[in-house]
């Protein structure tokens, strides 16, 4: 799962030093103001932005680095951060990037184009295996440094290090070369896994995963963290762009909600997301504390594996889909709409009923089921243990396949990462949950990651040719109406052969503690680090 909450602005509020009065005592220091933040999933592994692309990930990367542009709240459009100016040539395919003048890292060195130009090429060089490879893979270059080998062989090594689409121009401009334009490429900045990693990073970048060396608004408060640790943040008073409010920032891992709800209740945390199990008594438990997002911008899923022959069919694939109530399903998750499509509401392009297996027919499906030949095997649910409706969610998907279909489940828990790790080697057995919420507020962002053949968020690492073919045109067409014409033809594609089955949207619910007012836009959702403080 990947959870997009780019680094978006408040202004930061001086506080005012008063002067000393004619007695001789000094002012009353300013009272500092600290946010301690719970991530309900497990820790990070890493604080390598470009090795992670999880909700946790994202989230304490929006503290410890700044993007090249970021979605304004208030309006919705486009905006520079780190970035002066983004511009593309004539045909898209070239973009030229000037960073502003006086960014620096946590250790003294200036912010250059170097740093990106450098960090883009490690990040995309195969062998490195980072998370945030794939989103390199428009760019000029990328192939030679990601050879690809027929299923069960040996991928051969790579023949080069550098994309031949980076250059650097000078100490403050770079350019990128696209294999083919990509009217999109603006948007997709936003994306802190994209931050450039310090010169001695990129020489070390194991020794520094517990330490970064960030260019954002806040910098480790102790020399290194540790997995398992709470992440504890000061404000770095180098950075040169807008700040957060909060002077001192911790990250705490709960993977538990509940646990997460009742730390909230008991005092301990100032900010927790709700879990599905609280969402019908959220508002009477903590009344005045609790706040729904204005967005639903992610969407949850049911994933088949595409390397299990006994999901080969697409009819299958359909009738599954169609046995599942989703009004239902959504209604035990709680401030959730059933999914019509695989684009979230509110994005240019989205369309309401975009998919026609995902209306509740338990007649036609068990039909469909029957003429495909069934299931060959019973079904096995993979669900996260470390959550507390993962069980709950299997077994009501599973009472729905052995009531419609008359299929045998077994359910199966694991950790998050287990699971994730499992089916990105193509050794999960049975099909899981996955999920995702956008980069950028784009529909190629909801079908490019998860259904290219390289996606770097493909849940069932599903491949059509015809899919990546129209991607490309949708990604090189100038005219946005015609982009997204394009694009919506990959919807149907994908929706045909569905290698996931969308489940439902949300409308995320927190709580924050009494004089703690998290953003909310109904562009970039809800940022608890973006907090106003005024307790």
């Amino acid at each position: 799962m990947r959870w997009s909450s780019a680094a978006l602005g408040l202004l930061l509020v001086p506080a005012l030093a008063l002067g000393a009065c004619g007695n001789g005592k000094s002012a009353t220091p300013a009272k500092s103001k600290s946010l301690t933040i719970v991530i309900t999933a497990e820790p990070n592994k890493t604080l390598n932005p470009e090795n992670g692309n999880s909700s946790a990930d994202i989230q304490v990367a929006e503290a410890l680095y700044a993007p090249l542009v970021e979605t304004d709240p208030a309006s919705g459009k486009l905006r520079n951060v780190v970035a002066d100016s983004i511009t593309p040539d004539a045909t898209g395919r070239t973009w030229t990037i000037k960073i502003k003048d006086g960014f620096s890292f946590q250790n003294g060195q200036a912010l250059t184009a170097r740093d990106y130009v450098d960090t883009w090429n490690l990040t995309a060089y195969g062998p490195n295996a980072w998370k945030n490879n794939g989103f390199f893979s428009k760019v000029d270059g990328y192939d030679a440094l990601n050879p690809t080998a027929p299923d069960g062989q040996t991928a051969p090594a790579p023949t080069a290090k550098e994309m031949t689409g980076l250059e650097v121009v000078d100490d403050h401009t770079f350019t990128v070369r696209l294999k083919v334009p990509f009217s999109q490429f603006g948007l997709t900045l936003q994306y802190l896994g994209l931050a450039p990693l310090a010169e001695a990073v990129r020489k070390d970048p194991k020794a520094y995963d517990h330490k970064p060396i960030g260019m954002g608004p806040y910098k480790l408060a102790t020399d290194e963290w540790k997995t398992g640790e709470d992440i504890k943040l000061v404000k770095w008073n180098g950075y040169k762009a807008t700040a957060p409010q909060a002077d001192k920032v911790t990250f705490r891992f709960i993977q538990n909600g509940d646990t997460a709800y009742n730390e909230f209740l008991a005092g301990t945390v100032d900010s927790v997301q709700v879990p599905s199990t609280k969402k019908n008594t959220f508002k009477t438990d903590a009344p005045d504390r609790w706040l729904v997002s204005e967005s639903a911008g992610n969407i949850f899923y049911f994933v088949f594996p595409s390397w299990d022959p006994a999901y080969a069919k697409p009819e299958l694939r359909h009738a599954i889909s169609m046995a599942i109530d989703r009004a239902a399903f959504a209604n035990l998750v709680g401030l959730a709409k059933p999914a019509s499509g695989l684009v979230a509401p509110g994005i240019d392009g989205q369309r309401p009923d975009a998919c026609k297996y995902c209306t509740h027919d338990a007649a036609a499906a068990k039909k469909l089921f029957d003429e495909a030949g069934g299931l060959s095997k019973p079904m096995t649910i993979n669900y996260n243990s470390g959550t507390s409706t993962g069980q709950t969610y299997a077994q009501a998907i599973g009472n729905m396949m052995r009531q419609t279909l008359g299929i045998e489940v077994r359910y199966v828990g694991k950790p998050g990462s287990e699971i994730t790790d499992l089916a990105d080697k193509k050794s999960l057995e049975g099909v899981r949950f996955g999920g995702w919420g956008h980069d950028y507020p784009s529909i190629e962002d909801y079908l490019t990651p998860m259904f290219k053949s390289n996606g770097d968020a493909n849940f069932s690492k599903y491949a059509n040719p015809k899919v990546d073919q129209l991607l490309a045109q949708g990604d090189s067409q100038p005219n946005p109406e015609r982009a997204i014409q394009l694009y919506q033809q990959v919807e149907d594609i994908c929706l045909e052969d569905m290698p996931l089955v969308p489940l439902y949207h949300i409308q995320d619910a927190y709580l924050a503690a009494k004089g703690v007012h998290p953003r909310n836009s109904r562009y970039t959702g809800v940022s608890p680090l973006w907090s106003t403080i005024d307790r």
